[in-house]
Protein backbone atom coordinates (compact mmCIF):
# COMPACT_ATOMS: atom_id res chain seq x y z
CA UNK A 1 0.00 0.00 0.00
CA UNK A 2 1.28 3.41 -0.88
CA UNK A 3 1.26 6.41 1.11
CA UNK A 4 -1.12 8.37 -1.16
CA UNK A 5 -3.69 4.85 -0.94
CA UNK A 6 -2.95 4.72 3.06
CA UNK A 7 -6.45 7.22 3.49
CA UNK A 8 -10.30 7.34 1.77
CA UNK A 9 -13.47 8.56 2.13
CA UNK A 10 -16.24 6.02 2.81
CA UNK A 11 -19.94 7.37 3.52
CA UNK A 12 -21.84 6.18 6.59
CA UNK A 13 -24.99 6.20 8.22
CA UNK A 14 -24.87 7.55 11.20
CA UNK A 15 -28.79 8.53 11.83
CA UNK A 16 -32.37 8.46 10.33
CA UNK A 17 -31.91 10.20 7.18
CA UNK A 18 -28.33 10.76 8.09
CA UNK A 19 -25.46 10.56 5.40
CA UNK A 20 -21.95 11.40 6.93
CA UNK A 21 -18.84 11.25 4.61
CA UNK A 22 -15.71 10.45 6.64
CA UNK A 23 -11.74 10.26 6.02
CA UNK A 24 -10.28 6.87 7.23
CA UNK A 25 -7.80 4.52 6.85
CA UNK A 26 -7.90 2.37 3.74
CA UNK A 27 -8.45 -1.38 5.10
CA UNK A 28 -5.61 -3.96 4.96
CA UNK A 29 -6.33 -7.26 3.22
CA UNK A 30 -5.95 -10.22 5.54
CA UNK A 31 -4.60 -13.18 4.71
CA UNK A 32 -6.57 -14.75 1.80
CA UNK A 33 -8.29 -11.13 1.12
CA UNK A 34 -8.26 -9.08 -1.25
CA UNK A 35 -8.27 -4.98 -1.48
CA UNK A 36 -11.19 -3.86 -4.23
CA UNK A 37 -10.68 -0.31 -5.47
CA UNK A 38 -15.00 0.34 -5.62
CA UNK A 39 -15.92 1.35 -9.08
CA UNK A 40 -19.85 1.14 -8.90
CA UNK A 41 -22.31 0.49 -6.30
CA UNK A 42 -25.74 0.44 -6.27
CA UNK A 43 -28.24 1.95 -3.03
CA UNK A 44 -30.15 -1.40 -2.17
CA UNK A 45 -33.32 -1.46 -0.76
CA UNK A 46 -32.21 -2.81 2.13
CA UNK A 47 -30.01 0.21 2.11
CA UNK A 48 -33.18 2.22 2.25
CA UNK A 49 -34.68 0.26 5.48
CA UNK A 50 -31.26 1.42 7.36
CA UNK A 51 -31.62 5.17 6.34
CA UNK A 52 -35.51 5.60 7.31
CA UNK A 53 -34.79 4.23 10.37
CA UNK A 54 -36.78 0.49 10.21
CA UNK A 55 -34.16 -0.85 11.18
CA UNK A 56 -30.74 -0.03 13.24
CA UNK A 57 -28.15 1.13 11.28
CA UNK A 58 -24.52 1.06 12.28
CA UNK A 59 -22.60 4.12 12.34
CA UNK A 60 -19.06 2.87 12.09
CA UNK A 61 -19.79 0.10 9.29
CA UNK A 62 -20.29 1.81 5.97
CA UNK A 63 -23.03 0.33 4.13
CA UNK A 64 -23.51 -1.09 0.15
CA UNK A 65 -23.18 -4.36 -0.92
CA UNK A 66 -24.00 -4.07 -4.89
CA UNK A 67 -20.96 -3.56 -6.58
CA UNK A 68 -17.59 -3.70 -8.89
CA UNK A 69 -14.54 -2.97 -8.89
CA UNK A 70 -10.65 -4.03 -9.71
CA UNK A 71 -8.39 -5.46 -7.44
CA UNK A 72 -6.06 -3.34 -5.51
CA UNK A 73 -3.82 -5.29 -3.66
CA UNK A 74 -3.85 -9.41 -2.79
CA UNK A 75 -3.33 -10.84 0.30
CA UNK A 76 -1.19 -13.88 1.26
CA UNK A 77 -2.31 -17.11 0.66
CA UNK A 78 -4.67 -15.70 -2.58
CA UNK A 79 -3.67 -17.25 -5.77
CA UNK A 80 -5.96 -16.73 -9.08
CA UNK A 81 -6.26 -13.31 -8.58
CA UNK A 82 -3.69 -10.29 -9.51
CA UNK A 83 -3.93 -6.36 -8.93
CA UNK A 84 -6.19 -4.95 -11.99
CA UNK A 85 -8.48 -7.43 -12.40
CA UNK A 86 -12.39 -6.65 -13.02
CA UNK A 87 -14.14 -8.09 -10.33
CA UNK A 88 -17.53 -8.50 -8.89
CA UNK A 89 -18.21 -9.67 -5.48
CA UNK A 90 -20.76 -11.91 -3.48
CA UNK A 91 -20.63 -9.72 -0.41
CA UNK A 92 -21.26 -12.56 1.75
CA UNK A 93 -18.24 -13.75 3.90
CA UNK A 94 -19.10 -17.21 5.42
CA UNK A 95 -17.39 -20.08 7.37
CA UNK A 96 -17.18 -22.26 4.15
CA UNK A 97 -16.94 -25.48 6.68
CA UNK A 98 -20.76 -26.29 7.99
CA UNK A 99 -22.76 -28.22 6.29
CA UNK A 100 -25.10 -25.20 4.60
CA UNK A 101 -21.09 -23.83 2.84
CA UNK A 102 -20.28 -27.74 1.92
CA UNK A 103 -23.61 -28.17 -0.31
CA UNK A 104 -23.68 -24.84 -1.52
CA UNK A 105 -25.71 -23.04 0.13
CA UNK A 106 -23.76 -20.38 2.03
CA UNK A 107 -26.43 -17.86 2.07
CA UNK A 108 -27.51 -20.25 5.12
CA UNK A 109 -24.60 -20.35 7.17
CA UNK A 110 -25.10 -19.41 11.02
CA UNK A 111 -21.53 -17.31 10.82
CA UNK A 112 -22.41 -15.56 7.71
CA UNK A 113 -21.97 -11.85 7.33
CA UNK A 114 -23.62 -9.33 4.74
CA UNK A 115 -21.18 -6.81 3.76
CA UNK A 116 -22.61 -3.41 4.17
CA UNK A 117 -24.28 -4.01 7.60
CA UNK A 118 -22.12 -5.61 10.13
CA UNK A 119 -18.48 -5.48 8.22
CA UNK A 120 -17.47 -2.58 6.04
CA UNK A 121 -19.83 -2.28 2.61
CA UNK A 122 -18.64 -0.62 -0.24
CA UNK A 123 -19.79 2.54 -0.46
CA UNK A 124 -16.58 3.53 0.23
CA UNK A 125 -13.05 4.44 -2.03
CA UNK A 126 -11.59 0.72 -1.05
CA UNK A 127 -13.47 -2.36 0.97
CA UNK A 128 -11.56 -5.47 1.61
CA UNK A 129 -12.58 -8.68 0.56
CA UNK A 130 -12.16 -12.37 1.14
CA UNK A 131 -10.83 -13.96 -2.29
CA UNK A 132 -13.73 -16.79 -2.25
CA UNK A 133 -15.84 -14.38 -2.73
CA UNK A 134 -14.72 -13.27 -6.23
CA UNK A 135 -16.35 -13.28 -9.73
CA UNK A 136 -14.04 -12.45 -12.58
CA UNK A 137 -15.72 -9.72 -14.94
CA UNK A 138 -16.44 -9.86 -18.77
CA UNK A 139 -14.16 -7.65 -20.68
CA UNK A 140 -18.32 -6.60 -22.23
CA UNK A 141 -19.45 -5.91 -18.63
CA UNK A 142 -18.94 -2.25 -17.60
CA UNK A 143 -18.80 -1.58 -14.19
CA UNK A 144 -22.56 0.00 -13.57
CA UNK A 145 -23.95 -2.40 -15.44
CA UNK A 146 -21.85 -4.87 -13.57
CA UNK A 147 -22.86 -3.54 -10.29
CA UNK A 148 -26.20 -5.17 -11.14
CA UNK A 149 -25.13 -8.39 -10.51
CA UNK A 150 -25.83 -8.89 -6.93
CA UNK A 151 -29.03 -7.61 -7.65
CA UNK A 152 -29.74 -9.64 -10.05
CA UNK A 153 -28.78 -12.54 -8.32
CA UNK A 154 -31.39 -12.21 -5.66
CA UNK A 155 -33.97 -12.28 -8.43
CA UNK A 156 -32.11 -15.05 -9.83
CA UNK A 157 -32.22 -17.19 -6.39
CA UNK A 158 -36.30 -15.97 -5.92
CA UNK A 159 -36.66 -18.16 -8.91
CA UNK A 160 -34.80 -21.44 -8.01
CA UNK A 161 -36.13 -21.77 -5.16
CA UNK A 162 -39.72 -22.01 -5.85
CA UNK A 163 -38.44 -24.58 -8.94
CA UNK A 164 -39.30 -21.71 -11.48
CA UNK A 165 -40.01 -23.94 -15.17
CA UNK A 166 -39.90 -22.57 -18.70
CA UNK A 167 -43.50 -21.74 -20.08
CA UNK A 168 -45.18 -20.96 -16.39
CA UNK A 169 -47.26 -17.66 -16.02
CA UNK A 170 -45.31 -15.11 -13.58
CA UNK A 171 -46.57 -12.31 -11.75
CA UNK A 172 -43.88 -9.84 -10.15
CA UNK A 173 -45.54 -7.90 -7.27
CA UNK A 174 -43.84 -4.72 -7.16
CA UNK A 175 -41.30 -2.80 -10.23
CA UNK A 176 -38.92 -1.08 -7.31
CA UNK A 177 -34.54 -2.30 -8.84
CA UNK A 178 -35.79 -6.29 -7.18
CA UNK A 179 -38.66 -6.51 -9.42
CA UNK A 180 -37.38 -5.06 -12.47
CA UNK A 181 -34.68 -7.53 -12.19
CA UNK A 182 -37.05 -10.68 -11.52
CA UNK A 183 -38.77 -9.57 -14.73
CA UNK A 184 -35.30 -9.83 -16.58
CA UNK A 185 -34.34 -12.65 -14.99
CA UNK A 186 -38.00 -14.52 -15.17
CA UNK A 187 -37.77 -13.58 -19.23
CA UNK A 188 -34.03 -14.94 -19.51
CA UNK A 189 -35.53 -18.33 -17.99
CA UNK A 190 -38.31 -18.78 -20.36
CA UNK A 191 -41.17 -17.65 -18.83
CA UNK A 192 -44.65 -17.90 -20.73
CA UNK A 193 -45.85 -14.25 -19.29
CA UNK A 194 -44.96 -12.10 -16.86
CA UNK A 195 -47.06 -9.20 -15.52
CA UNK A 196 -45.75 -6.82 -12.77
CA UNK A 197 -47.45 -4.80 -10.85
CA UNK A 198 -46.02 -0.88 -10.26
CA UNK A 199 -46.91 2.03 -8.00
CA UNK A 200 -45.79 4.77 -9.88
CA UNK A 201 -46.23 5.19 -13.85
CA UNK A 202 -42.10 5.40 -14.61
CA UNK A 203 -42.26 2.03 -12.78
CA UNK A 204 -44.72 0.53 -15.22
CA UNK A 205 -43.15 1.79 -18.03
CA UNK A 206 -39.89 0.28 -16.86
CA UNK A 207 -41.19 -3.11 -16.52
CA UNK A 208 -42.39 -3.45 -19.97
CA UNK A 209 -38.36 -2.21 -21.06
CA UNK A 210 -37.55 -4.47 -18.63
CA UNK A 211 -39.29 -7.41 -20.49
CA UNK A 212 -42.60 -7.85 -18.62
CA UNK A 213 -46.00 -8.75 -20.51
CA UNK A 214 -48.49 -6.94 -19.15
CA UNK A 215 -48.00 -3.74 -16.09
CA UNK A 216 -50.70 -3.58 -13.86
CA UNK A 217 -51.27 -0.75 -11.54
CA UNK A 218 -51.23 -1.41 -7.90
CA UNK A 219 -54.81 -1.81 -6.93
CA UNK A 220 -55.95 -3.00 -10.28
CA UNK A 221 -54.94 -6.31 -9.88
CA UNK A 222 -58.57 -8.13 -9.52
CA UNK A 223 -59.35 -10.57 -12.00
CA UNK A 224 -55.91 -11.79 -12.05
CA UNK A 225 -56.32 -14.63 -10.08
CA UNK A 226 -59.04 -16.16 -12.66
CA UNK A 227 -55.93 -16.53 -15.04
CA UNK A 228 -53.98 -19.56 -13.67
CA UNK A 229 -50.69 -17.05 -12.12
CA UNK A 230 -48.45 -19.98 -11.05
CA UNK A 231 -45.97 -18.15 -9.71
CA UNK A 232 -45.82 -14.94 -7.69
CA UNK A 233 -42.79 -12.94 -7.05
CA UNK A 234 -43.30 -10.55 -3.83
CA UNK A 235 -40.68 -7.92 -4.44
CA UNK A 236 -42.66 -4.86 -2.19
CA UNK A 237 -42.00 -5.85 1.89
CA UNK A 238 -41.67 -3.46 3.82
CA UNK A 239 -45.34 -2.94 5.65
CA UNK A 240 -47.28 -3.89 2.67
CA UNK A 241 -49.94 -6.64 2.32
CA UNK A 242 -48.90 -7.87 -0.43
CA UNK A 243 -48.24 -11.53 0.57
CA UNK A 244 -52.14 -11.73 1.12
CA UNK A 245 -52.77 -10.12 -2.13
CA UNK A 246 -49.96 -13.24 -3.74
CA UNK A 247 -52.23 -16.13 -1.88
CA UNK A 248 -55.46 -14.48 -3.07
CA UNK A 249 -54.29 -14.35 -6.64
CA UNK A 250 -51.82 -17.47 -7.26
CA UNK A 251 -53.09 -20.51 -9.02
CA UNK A 252 -53.96 -23.52 -6.69
CA UNK A 253 -51.04 -25.70 -6.33
CA UNK A 254 -48.69 -22.68 -7.05
CA UNK A 255 -45.91 -20.88 -5.16
CA UNK A 256 -45.02 -17.80 -3.98
CA UNK A 257 -41.47 -16.53 -3.56
CA UNK A 258 -40.53 -13.47 -1.11
CA UNK A 259 -38.09 -11.33 -1.76
CA UNK A 260 -39.31 -8.17 -0.43
CA UNK A 261 -37.72 -7.43 2.99
CA UNK A 262 -40.31 -6.88 5.53
CA UNK A 263 -40.26 -4.50 8.63
CA UNK A 264 -43.07 -6.02 10.36
CA UNK A 265 -45.27 -8.98 11.24
CA UNK A 266 -47.35 -10.30 8.16
CA UNK A 267 -51.02 -12.07 8.99
CA UNK A 268 -51.71 -14.66 6.25
CA UNK A 269 -54.83 -16.83 6.25
CA UNK A 270 -54.20 -20.59 7.02
CA UNK A 271 -56.96 -22.08 5.65
CA UNK A 272 -56.35 -20.76 2.15
CA UNK A 273 -53.05 -21.75 2.07
CA UNK A 274 -53.63 -25.02 3.21
CA UNK A 275 -57.14 -25.20 0.50
CA UNK A 276 -55.12 -24.30 -1.90
CA UNK A 277 -51.82 -25.95 -1.27
CA UNK A 278 -49.52 -23.10 -2.08
CA UNK A 279 -45.94 -23.43 -1.41
CA UNK A 280 -44.36 -20.12 -0.27
CA UNK A 281 -40.24 -19.54 0.26
CA UNK A 282 -38.22 -16.83 1.63
CA UNK A 283 -35.22 -15.93 0.02
CA UNK A 284 -32.23 -14.52 1.26
CA UNK A 285 -29.28 -13.34 -0.78
CA UNK A 286 -28.24 -16.20 -3.44
CA UNK A 287 -25.93 -19.37 -3.63
CA UNK A 288 -24.61 -22.24 -5.64
CA UNK A 289 -27.94 -24.50 -6.47
CA UNK A 290 -25.61 -26.70 -8.67
CA UNK A 291 -22.85 -26.29 -10.96
CA UNK A 292 -23.63 -22.86 -11.82
CA UNK A 293 -23.61 -20.11 -8.87
CA UNK A 294 -26.97 -17.51 -8.96
CA UNK A 295 -24.00 -15.26 -9.19
CA UNK A 296 -23.27 -17.52 -12.89
CA UNK A 297 -26.54 -16.93 -14.02
CA UNK A 298 -26.58 -13.14 -13.21
CA UNK A 299 -23.35 -12.67 -15.06
CA UNK A 300 -24.64 -14.34 -18.24
CA UNK A 301 -27.96 -12.40 -18.11
CA UNK A 302 -26.32 -8.89 -18.48
CA UNK A 303 -23.61 -10.30 -20.74
CA UNK A 304 -26.60 -10.95 -23.37
CA UNK A 305 -28.28 -7.77 -22.35
CA UNK A 306 -26.46 -4.99 -21.08
CA UNK A 307 -28.62 -2.12 -22.26
CA UNK A 308 -31.70 -3.45 -20.92
CA UNK A 309 -30.20 -4.16 -17.24
CA UNK A 310 -28.38 -0.36 -18.11
CA UNK A 311 -32.17 1.08 -17.98
CA UNK A 312 -33.04 0.22 -14.71
CA UNK A 313 -30.18 2.24 -13.65
CA UNK A 314 -31.84 5.96 -13.41
CA UNK A 315 -29.22 8.24 -10.97
CA UNK A 316 -25.43 8.10 -10.41
CA UNK A 317 -23.63 10.25 -8.26
CA UNK A 318 -20.02 10.79 -7.08
CA UNK A 319 -19.22 9.61 -3.61
CA UNK A 320 -18.89 13.36 -2.46
CA UNK A 321 -22.61 13.32 -3.26
CA UNK A 322 -23.90 9.85 -0.96
CA UNK A 323 -26.73 12.33 0.97
CA UNK A 324 -28.18 13.12 -2.42
CA UNK A 325 -28.12 10.17 -4.01
CA UNK A 326 -29.78 8.52 -1.24
CA UNK A 327 -31.90 11.32 -1.20
CA UNK A 328 -32.96 10.22 -4.80
CA UNK A 329 -32.98 6.39 -3.94
CA UNK A 330 -35.77 7.00 -1.46
CA UNK A 331 -37.83 10.05 -3.13
CA UNK A 332 -39.63 8.04 -6.15
CA UNK A 333 -40.90 11.97 -7.28
CA UNK A 334 -37.55 12.20 -8.68
CA UNK A 335 -38.02 8.74 -11.12
CA UNK A 336 -35.72 6.67 -9.13
CA UNK A 337 -35.14 2.78 -9.69
CA UNK A 338 -31.55 2.02 -8.97
CA UNK A 339 -29.69 4.88 -8.05
CA UNK A 340 -25.60 4.18 -8.10
CA UNK A 341 -22.68 5.81 -6.53
CA UNK A 342 -19.62 5.95 -8.39
CA UNK A 343 -16.83 6.48 -6.03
Amino acid sequence: MTADMARMTAAYCTGKEKIELRDTDVPEPAAGDVLVRVRACGICGSDLHFYHGAFPAAPTVPPGHEFAGEIAEVGDGVSGWAVGDRVVIEPVRHCRECNFCRTGQYNLCPRRILFGTLAQGALAEYVAMPAYSLYHLPDDIDWEVAALTEPLAVAVHGLHIVDFKAGERVLVLGSGAIGLLTVMAARSAGAGEIIATYRHEHQGEAALAAGASRAVRDGETAGLEKEGVDLVVETVGGTASTLGQALGIVRMGGRISVLGVFTQGVQLNALVLMLKEIRIAGGITYCRPGQHSDFDVALGILSREPERARAIITHRFPLAEATQAFQAAADKSSRSLKVQVHP
